[in-house]
């Protein structure tokens, strides 16, 4: 059996909730609550505690709702009151805008429209709709934002192919990667006798007539990472030309790219680029190590043969350190090949040790030659395991001008002091003219490659009369 309060409850009646827990609850259902007359007036305003603007809407009491909404709100509120009023049944949501103030910029909020069961009054319970105002706005900014990186590079992506297309020198772009060309100009199909479609995404190296180990693709990154001045030359497979390749090394959005430009060799240039060709397969695949230093000592660059000298792993990590490292006496030796090279253009055969990462000893023997790169001088070094030069060599005597029988026959005329006196003078003696001589007559070098000051090596010349032969 259904009671009457059980009936009224049913039927939409809630006589058991008091009027002021229906504010309550309105409040707390909806960020704010405006109960407004037919003309647009706001009789009563309630504003949940939570919300951001709860102090300035309540201060929209007793004004026209008008007021307080931007220009292009106001008809859009009035065609929805209108239809609300003459009772079309619509319950879909309007949203509006209110005017901005010193609490808040622009207003936006969603308010559905309900009947108050007193004749003259429209209840509109709204919802701060500020954050997907923000997250659209934010939307907005970044498809601009897209839009506009998009445009740059359709941009760049023109001016590309423009600048590409205007060279009249045959120019691709390779990738490292896949060793396949990416893209190329109108000069280039001219030049290889084939359509740029066919081109495309084909093997670069396929066109050349390789010659050696060292594919095309291979010496183009060696020459664009040394920064050679030099080209890499190359036998077209179909046509019976040479060509001049000048790489650009740079890093693609995938892989690092090659920029090539291509030229063709006359006759004239045929010796001369094969001579350059031949020397830097010489370079390259030599068996002796071969070290391009800055006038510091610093490795420009090195081939393939002097890391396997020094038992070197990363060959990268060669470039930029001291020669020195690499020497036993350090800086001793790389000093004396340096100063005489500067005095006389080059230095030859200058024996010393090389020192492994690993601290094994290599007897080595050195040629430096001072050469002059774009005004600037470098110094070139080759550099030979004399081991099995060492091993062929006849064992000499230690001191040639002292033999067993003159010192047997020194004792009894001598003290053993003035003996030992004699034998080391001889020895010491030896030691400074060879010193001398490994440096080419140098003073400075061969006091430092001895221990001692310019001036103990001038007085023990001075002593062994040695100054006549300096």
């Amino acid at each position: 059996m259904v009671s009457v309060e059980e009936m009224r409850w049913a039927e939409g009646l809630i006589p058991i909730i008091g009027p002021d827990a229906v504010t309550d609850i309105i409040s707390s259902v909806s960020d704010m609550a405006l109960v407004i007359s037919t003309s647009g007036h706001i009789m009563q305003v309630m504003s949940n505690p939570n919300f951001s603007a709860c102090k300035a809407v309540m201060a929209w009491a007793d004004s026209q709702i008008h007021d307080t909404l931007t220009v292009e709100s106001v008809p859009k509120f009035d065609m929805r009151l209108k239809s609300f009023i003459e009772g079309d049944g619509s319950k879909l949501p309007t949203e509006l805008n209110h005017q901005s103030t010193e609490y808040y910029s622009e207003l936006p909020m969603r308010y559905t429209f309900h009947s108050t069961g007193q004749s003259g009054s429209v209840l509109m319970l709204g919802t701060d709709l500020s954050t997907v105002a923000d997250m659209q706005q934010q939307l907005i900014a970044a498809q601009i934002a897209l839009e506009n990186d998009y445009e740059v590079q359709r941009e760049h992506d023109v001016r590309f192919r423009v600048l590409l297309e205007a060279s009249s020198t045959a120019t691709v772009i390779v990738s490292v990667k896949t060793g396949t060309i990416v893209a190329c100009n109108a000069a280039t199909e001219k030049l290889f006798g084939e359509r740029r479609d066919t081109l495309v995404d084909s093997v670069f190296a396929r066109v050349f007539d390789e010659l050696g180990e060292v594919n095309i693709l291979d010496r183009l990154v060696f020459a664009a990472t040394e920064r050679s001045t030099l080209p890499v030359v190359g036998q077209l497979v179909h046509r019976n030309r040479r060509l001049a390749l000048s790489p650009i090394l740079f890093r693609g959005a995938e892989s690092q790219m090659l920029l090539c430009k291509i030229k063709t060799l006359g006759k004239s240039d045929t010796t001369a680029d094969q001579m350059v060709a031949r020397l830097l397969e010489l370079y390259q695949h030599g068996v002796d190590g071969m070290v391009f230093v800055d006038s510091t000592g610093n490795i420009i660059s090195a081939n393939d043969s002097f890391p396997r000298l020094a038992d070197v792993t990363h060959i990268p990590s060669i470039k930029g350190r001291s020669l020195a490292e690499f020497f036993l006496r350090g800086s001793i030796d790389l000093n004396v090949m340096l100063e005489n090279a500067r005095r006389t253009g080059c230095m030859r055969l200058y024996a010393t040790k090389l020192v492994s990462e690993h601290g094994t000893e290599r007897p080595v023997e050195i040629s430096t030659t001072q050469l002059n790169s774009d005004g600037k001088f470098i110094y070139g070094l080759v550099i030979r395991d004399s081991r099995r030069v060492d091993s062929g060599r006849t064992p000499t005597k230690k001191i040639r001008d002292v033999d067993t029988q003159s010192v047997i026959e020194l004792i009894g005329g001598q003290s053993l002091k003035d003996i030992v006196s004699k034998t080391t003078d001889v020895v010491e003696q030896i030691c400074i003219e060879s010193a001398v001589e490994m440096t080419g007559n140098n003073r400075v070098a061969a006091a430092e490659m001895l221990g001692l000051s310019r001036q103990s090596l001038y007085v023990k010349l001075h002593k062994f009369g040695l100054i006549s032969k300096t």
